[in-house]
């Protein structure tokens, strides 16, 4: 009867371990779920985006090299066609647009 005892006695003392050990699970994943639920609120994700853009000035380079370009291929669509309706003109604007934000994104660029 006493191996029994000690059996028992074994066996509370492993289920008191597996409850604390899962009550310590249950609170790091409640911790967790938190942390991963305030990580996906749309205004934490804008500013952790933010922050990042901040702390890249390749990429706010690179943001303003574009840009230019693009208004500079704009501009100069407009200058040489101003505002057409004829439909072969419109083609044209639009490939020369393309043409002098290629040229000028090129002209900006510092690594060839």
């Amino acid at each position: 009867m006493a191996v029994y005892k000690n059996q028992n006695t074994e066996l509370d003392k492993a289920i008191a371990r597996l409850e604390t050990d899962r009550d310590l699970k249950l609170e790091e994943l409640k911790e967790q779920l938190s942390l991963t639920y305030e990580s996906i609120k749309p205004v934490n994700i804008l500013r952790e985006s933010m922050e990042d853009f901040n702390n890249a000035p390749d990429v706010k380079n690179n943001l303003l090299q574009i840009l230019v370009s693009i208004t500079g291929g704009y501009l100069s669509k407009k200058l040489v066609l101003g505002k057409s309706n004829s439909f072969f003109k419109k083609i044209a604007g639009y490939l020369l647009q393309y043409g002098m934000t290629t040229f000028i994104a090129k002209k900006t660029n510092p690594n060839p």
